[in-house]
């Protein structure tokens, strides 16, 4: 009879194979899975630098930039319109106006330093200084000939409307839609950025459950083997490394989802918000510069009117079919710009704009010295009152969106301290749970 034996150092060899494959499976699961959680905060690190420090300061700052200019334009249209007995506020009408082209030249820098991989942007940056050249130019000869003019308060003489006519011409047909595409540029960026995130931190959490799950397989498959082939109830380092690696997983996946929310809650909440806010706080110093042009400018009072109307209607849209119309059925459950707000903002705020409002319809009903002291008294304090509301909601907005933005990079540098070292340390214990075991086979 002829027994055949296993060679010894056959099945040795199986053991310290199994071993090394197992190990080498917990390893490379492990590397999988910090690689995936480092590739998805790289790209959450992407978009929060991309919309809070690159294009979604710069879309603030153009939307800004459109208020500004407007401003600047309605000033230039009060200067002329109040006469000799308004000395003092026509002055101070004149140093708001130079404070406002020192904010638009910083402003204008700012988007130019922001713009500068964008050839586009920066053609337009430049269309702008341009053209606020060429402004300033119009805007100072109206001002030179009302000077000689030397009128009281009212409508100036007509070569001083037809210089100003001019001058905001090229402010309302030229420069802000200028300044509005600039905001609507950089808004596709930061929106392309915003939705390239979300999708890829979905793929990234996908691979991180997915990566995290595999490993712990793995650890708990070697586990398993050495218990069964060694008679040991559990190896200390190889238990502490399961131990590290889920809690990477679950931690990665934890600040994963916390970056993702505040990137989103920076893009609802603050960006969207603010840029709201702030287009709708321009376009009200419009109406109010639209004010002082009815007042200003007899050829146009029509259509001055009717942009006011225009106008209204994309802050606070109601059904109406004139501007007494709007204004009489103005109420609660307007649509528009404004219309996404609720609870106490939104009664707040329609308070004062209704208030606004009434008084620019009583302001329409004086004769022209009468309606000009009642606009330069209680319809810009009924506006004041309404743009102070209108800033204080932009500031708050501004303080989430920040916030938020930092929210994401707490999270984000935890990820980066924390995490690989972490999972660095459950790799090295893999290693040291099994290297006795592999000597034994030497």
């Amino acid at each position: 009879m002829v027994v055949t034996l296993v060679p010894p150092v056959r099945r040795n060899e199986s053991v310290s194979r199994r071993v090394r494959t197992l190990a080498g499976l917990s390893l490379l699961t492990l590397t999988l899975l910090l690689g995936a959680i480092l590739a998805g905060a790289a790209s959450t690190e992407t978009s929060l630098r991309t919309i809070g420090h690159d294009a979604g300061p710069q879309v603030l700052a153009t939307a800004g930039l459109y208020r500004q200019m407007s401003e600047m334009d309605a000033l230039v249209a009060e200067t002329l319109l109040l006469g000799s007995e308004y000395g003092p506020q026509q002055q101070a009408d004149l140093t708001a106006y130079d404070q406002r082209r020192l904010e638009i030249s910083e402003s204008l820098l700012k988007a130019y330093r922001l713009a500068l991989d964008n050839p586009v942007e920066q053609r337009t940056v430049e269309s702008l200084i341009e053209g606020l050249g060429r402004y300033e130019r119009l805007a100072t000869q109206a001002r030179l000939l009302d000077t000689q003019a030397g009128h009281t308060a009212g409508q100036p003489p007509d070569n001083v409307v037809a210089a100003y006519q001019r001058a905001t011409d090229l402010m309302h047909r030229e420069l802000l839609p200028l300044a509005y595409n600039l905001t609507l540029e950089t808004g596709t960026i930061v929106r392309r950025a915003h939705d390239a995130e979300r999708s890829a931190t979905s793929l990234a959490r996908f691979a991180v459950i997915v990566t995290g799950l595999l490993a712990l397989a793995c650890l708990l498959a070697l586990q398993g083997y050495l218990t069964r082939r060694f008679r040991r109830i559990f190896a200390p380092a190889l238990i502490v490394a399961t131990v590290l690696t889920l809690a990477g997983l679950v931690t990665g996946t934890a600040l994963l989802n916390r970056q993702g929310q505040a990137l989103e809650e920076a893009k609802r909440r603050g960006f969207d918000s603010v840029l709201t806010l702030t287009r709708a706080r321009a376009i009200s110093r419009s109406m109010h510069g639209d004010q002082s042009r009815y007042l200003l400018d007899r050829f146009r009072k029509d259509t001055y009117e009717h942009t006011f109307l225009d106008k209204s209607r994309t802050v606070a849209a109601v059904e109406s079919t004139s501007l007494p119309d709007y204004q009489g059925r103005l109420n609660p459950n307007f649509q528009g710009l404004l219309g996404g707000l609720t609870g106490e903002d939104r009664g707040r705020l329609f308070a004062v704009y209704q208030k606004f409002q009434q008084a620019d319809a009583r302001m329409r009903t004086m004769e022209a010295e009468a309606a000009i002291k009642f606009w330069d008294g209680e319809l810009t304090q009924a506006y004041e009152g309404y743009d102070k509301v209108l800033e204080e909601l932009v500031r708050r907005h501004e303080s989430d969106f920040e916030r938020a933005i930092d929210s994401g990079y707490g999270a984000l540098e935890t990820l980066w301290r924390w995490v690989p070292a972490g999972l660095a340390a459950g790799a090295l214990l893999i290693l040291i749970g099994v290297w006795p075991r592999l000597r034994e086979y030497r």
